[in-house]
């Protein structure tokens, strides 16, 4: 399927939003993730099924001050 991860087109096998962050090398910590502009809680990525034509934004936390 094809979605928009941060504004470019990838193609993936992922179901889910956990398996895509997986499947892109990232760590799920420190990270957030929003759905067609909606932002959705880690407690969902292992359910939350992915579809052609979503749009994903990653989010990584980074501290400072």
């Amino acid at each position: 399927m094809q979605i928009k991860v941060n504004e470019e087109i990838k193609q993936t096998n992922a179901k889910t939003i956990l398996e895509l962050i997986n499947s892109l090398g990232l760590p799920s910590k420190g990270v957030a993730v929003a759905v067609n502009e909606e932002i959705v809680p880690k407690a969902k990525w292992e359910t939350f099924a992915l579809y052609d034509g979503l749009a994903v934004e990653i989010y990584n936390m980074v501290a400072g001050g």
